[in-house]
């Protein structure tokens, strides 16, 4: 009788407790900390997110989803992949993802040798 008693009053005492809620250190900064409904999408991210080449095959991760070369995806056709450039197809016109498209690649210039 006493330790149902004693078990009682531990978890009375403990209901107002809470445990700290913890921050994932890898979410991106700009990522809203509130959970995912059910059925809801993994990612909020669009546009070319990775890519996965080998000499077998090409695929990229756009809006979330993977995607192969010649596939269909956003109503275009995946028509190439490089290291982190997707190139879609439609009607003729293409349209270029680029994994970062706030870093603007330059070519390094060639250091004159002696």
């Amino acid at each position: 009788m006493i330790y149902s008693v004693a078990a009682v009053l531990c978890v009375l005492a403990q209901s107002g407790l809470r445990a700290q809620t913890l921050s994932d250190p890898m979410r991106p900064p700009d990522a809203s900390s509130g959970t995912l409904a059910p059925g809801a999408a993994a990612s909020s991210v669009s546009g070319l997110q990775g890519v996965i080449t080998s000499p077998g095959r090409k695929v990229a991760v756009i809006d979330g989803s993977v995607v192969p070369l010649g596939a269909s995806v956003r109503g275009s056709t995946l028509d190439n992949v490089s290291e982190s450039v997707a190139v879609l197809k439609k009607n003729g016109e293409r349209n270029v993802l680029l994994m970062h498209p706030q870093i603007d690649k330059k070519p390094a210039r060639r250091s004159e040798t002696r």
